[in-house]
């Protein structure tokens, strides 16, 4: 399916895609034209967790498996250009966006009332989780474990890594644990790392930016934008995904705790 996130439009499976999606039935002008609920009617955990299934059918191809975007936006910023509510979204979902490439999802309705249940939960996913550790222990462990040299606060940090200003809303407490001692196990597209083995025998690990028939721009692990020949590059390797390591041997359970919790309370502009 499609979405229009703050500016990006968000792509349709592939199936829908193919298919051209006709139908009168499912048109704007059908839905906007009925009375919808003001409120989601199928707002369970379970109609969320059926969503979820749903939503990797129909959507992870474009915005991930997570959420994360892609191809698609990030549907975890939890913006919406058309409106949040869950009518908007219901017709947003329901009846795409004419004058876009964004067509109806064929769905039944009650799925489509699940979509929307669980598209709002993966732009909310930390708000009503409460942290164990302590919060402003896990700052000192933030800042004196160099987090910033990766990641970005609001206006202080680096863009090599995720920005972290909002993660505490976005992402939830076994998300954020996981990232710190695996991160490995889920990286971004636009975040995953590549190693540059160079003809002069020296390597540049980093991030890669864009690739074309001459050469590859990386942002390297001091932060700064690269460009190199590909006639100057023997191997590109991509079997290392993140250049962030792993924590989980040199924190302590209590300072994991305190990290995540800090990491938790990021919830952004409120």
């Amino acid at each position: 399916m499609w979405l229009r996130i703050a500016n990006f439009v968000l792509a349709p499976t592939v199936f829908v895609m193919a298919q051209g999606v006709q139908n009168p039935a499912l048109t704007g002008e059908a839905v906007r034209g009925r009375d919808i609920a003001r409120t989601n009617p199928f707002n369970t955990d379970a109609d969320i967790q059926q969503g979820g299934g749903l939503f990797q059918l129909h959507c992870s191809y474009c915005h991930g498996g997570h959420g994360e975007g892609g191809r698609g936006a990030d549907l975890t910023a939890g913006v919406y250009e058309m409106g949040g509510s869950d009518p908007e979204l219901f017709v947003t979902i329901r009846s795409g966006i004419p004058g876009t490439e964004m067509p109806a999802v064929r769905v039944g309705d009650d799925d489509v009332w699940r979509l929307v249940g669980f598209v709002k939960r993966i732009g909310s996913q930390g708000l009503k989780e409460k942290a164990p550790g302590d919060a402003e222990a896990g700052k000192v462990i933030y800042a004196k474990g160099g987090c910033a040299a990766c990641h970005r606060i609001g206006n202080e940090g680096s863009d090599l890594g995720p920005d972290l200003t909002d993660i505490g809303r976005r992402r939830g407490l076994a998300f954020l644990e996981e990232s710190i001692v695996k991160p490995e196990a889920f990286v971004p597209n636009k975040y995953r790392a590549v190693q540059l083995v160079m003809t002069s025998g020296s390597t540049v690990s980093g991030i890669r930016l864009n690739e074309d028939d001459l050469s590859v721009q990386v942002r390297d692990i001091g932060g700064n934008p690269r460009s190199f020949l590909k006639e100057n590059i023997k191997e590109v390797r991509r079997d290392k995904p993140t250049v962030m390591p792993s924590y989980e041997s040199t924190l302590s359970k209590k300072e994991l705790d305190d990290l995540v919790a800090y990491l938790n309370s990021l919830k952004g502009a409120q």
